[in-house]
């Protein structure tokens, strides 16, 4: 039987992923900021994230995600549904 899961990313290669997406400095892409107020991702824009991250094999369950509003809180969403399934990393210490 063959195993097909994908490995679990950092929070560093998740925020890569979403600055990539969103077109926005990595460096603005903490765990403290807002997809709509610091990143300015409207609801079109934010869907296309969670498609791509999908495409990825990053699972964020739809229904779970109309409730994030910042970085940190989409990753703790992707680690706490990945933990299952060989877990995730956490989130860097707030400086």
């Amino acid at each position: 039987m063959t195993d097909n899961s994908i490995a679990p990313i950092t929070f560093e290669e998740f925020r890569r992923l979403v600055a990539q997406e969103l077109q926005v400095e990595e460096e603005q892409v903490v765990a403290e900021a807002s997809f709509v107020q610091d990143l300015r991702a409207d609801s079109v824009r934010l869907v296309e994230l969670l498609l791509h991250l999908e495409e990825e094999g990053i699972s964020i369950p739809l229904e779970e995600a109309w409730n994030v509003e910042t970085v940190g809180d989409a990753y703790r969403l992707y680690a706490e549904h990945t933990a299952g399934h060989g877990g995730a990393g956490s989130l860097p210490a707030a400086s």
